[in-house]
């Protein structure tokens, strides 16, 4: 028994739970986006963290463990410039169009608060939220007049007025 204790922390050391574990969260990250994109994408946490470095100019994140659902992303650049403005709620400084994919849905989200960590009202609350696409533009201006209705049947941008409006786009009916 004693041996077996002496060689204990070697045999943990050298298990491959981390690794599976790290390639469920790998494998979770890339669900977000199409094959094409995420099979050689960047992989970081939600520390921003690069747990896995790609080949491409994408980045995947996996499921955010404190949402409800299954949310991963595969974003661009400047998706990648938001998401650290939006932690560090500071003004994002993208300059070009910014894509997200969203395959495998979203938790609900306010649709007009982007701090709102509960229903604001209920219809600002967005819900059901299946595979869609986000899109960013430099120029804020360019989503004026585009409804702002989550309920609406199609696109619409999310929390107009702030430094985060982006154009939401379903690809799934909700």
């Amino acid at each position: 028994m004693r041996r077996l204790t002496m060689f204990l922390p070697l045999a943990l050391a050298l298990c491959p739970i981390s690794t599976v574990a790290q390639d469920d969260v790998i494998d979770n990250a890339r669900r977000a986006g199409p094959a094409s994109i995420s099979q050689d994408a960047t992989i970081m946490n939600w520390n921003l963290e690069t747990i896995h470095e790609g080949t491409n100019t994408w980045t995947c994140l996996p499921d955010r463990p404190d949402t409800d659902g299954d949310d991963p992303w595969c974003v661009n650049d400047p998706w990648l410039d938001f998401l650290k403005a939006y932690a560090s709620q500071t003004e994002p400084t993208y300059s070009s169009v910014g894509i997200a994919y969203m395959l495998m849905g979203d938790s609900p989200v306010s649709n007009s608060d982007p701090y709102a960590t509960e229903p604001t009202a209920e219809d600002d609350w967005v819900t059901d939220l299946h595979a869609h696409l986000m899109i960013l533009v430099p120029d804020l201006s360019l989503l004026e007049g585009i409804s702002t209705d989550h309920r609406n049947g199609g696109h619409w941008v999310m929390w107009p007025g702030t430094p985060y409006a982006h154009l939401m786009v379903p690809i799934d009916s909700r």
